[in-house]
């Protein structure tokens, strides 16, 4: 970030990272029949715990960087607390509950529909039926109707510090 102050921008946003225990990928390679190692989402509690500490750490460096360059608009995006949103209340985002957890483009079936030997366009991969009720579209990617309410939440809030619309509107 303070390369690109030294360069000249005047706007940067920066993104924290996601739920990785939420990630699909994580959950089929650190599968474990230990439901304690699960928080009610059905989530790594482990792997959130990794992202939400690295989160606080961004955080602070950016309230650093807002004091060194008041004269910055330095905004600070989240995919970690939307994404929980959506877990905790897909239907609020249209999203179907029984499938938050399972990639719409994949191949392998419940729990998560993650086969790391599957990968898009190799045979036996398919998309679900309706990607716009679901949250994962491959295991690195969230679907287009995800992504949408998150960019809503970066523009006008809350998912964003400020929102970029009060910064640039």
């Amino acid at each position: 970030m303070q390369r690109l102050i030294q360069l000249g921008a005047k706007y940067i946003v920066v993104a924290d990272v996601f739920p990785t225990g939420c990630i699909p990928p994580i959950l089929t390679m650190l599968a474990s029949p230990n439901k304690v190692k699960y928080d009610r989402r059905g989530c790594l509690k482990s792997g959130n715990r990794m992202g939400h500490s690295q989160n606080s750490l961004l955080r602070q460096w950016i309230k650093v960087l807002w004091h060194k360059y008041p004269h910055m608009k330095i905004i600070a995006a989240e995919y970690y607390r939307p994404i929980l949103a959506f877990l905790d209340m897909p239907g609020k985002f249209g999203l179907n509950s029984s499938t938050t957890l399972l990639i719409c483009y994949g191949a392998g079936g419940p729990p998560h529909n993650y086969d790391f030997n599957a990968g898009c366009g190799m045979p036996g991969v398919k998309a679900c039926a309706d990607s716009s009720q679901t949250l994962q579209w491959d295991g690195f990617h969230l679907t287009e109707s995800a992504y949408r309410a998150i960019a809503n939440g970066w523009l006008h809030g809350p998912y964003a510090d400020p929102p970029i619309m009060h910064v640039v509107g």
